[in-house]
């Protein structure tokens, strides 16, 4: 039986499940606590004036909680990096420029997420 081409790059239910998935993996976090945001806002505050201010308030900025901040980055991170590898590899968007855009932004986003799992992994006190 030939497949029709217009259906042939399409997901299959339990991949576009998985993507949503890595999806919330991401977003969640993110607007419940917004880490990263946090982590570059404050970033760009300290060259500006001697404190820092958060851009919104949570538990994961106490010195307590750094174990759980790690664990965020590091959840946001795999969600990225799993829905880049999905949307290499299953090619279900067929317009290349929209495509191509896609990736570009993601690996962006996933180089930024990088660099403040680094230094959250890094320049902590307590070893994880």
């Amino acid at each position: 039986m030939s497949e029709c081409p217009k259906f042939k790059n399409m997901m299959t239910k339990t991949q576009k499940i998985w993507m949503w998935i890595f999806i919330a993996m991401f977003a969640i976090p993110e607007i419940l606590w917004s880490p990263v945001s946090n982590f570059y806002y404050e970033l760009t505050q300290t060259s500006k004036s001697g404190g820092t201010h958060p851009f919104r308030y949570n538990f994961l900025q106490s010195s307590d909680n750094l174990g759980y901040l790690k664990f965020v980055i590091t959840l946001q991170f795999i969600g990225l990096l799993l829905i880049l590898f999905y949307l290499l590899k299953n090619k279900y968007i067929s317009n290349k420029l929209i495509r191509y855009l896609f990736v570009v932004l993601l690996t962006i986003l996933l180089v930024l997420i990088g660099f403040a799992l680094y230094f959250a992994m890094t320049f902590s006190i307590e070893i994880f």
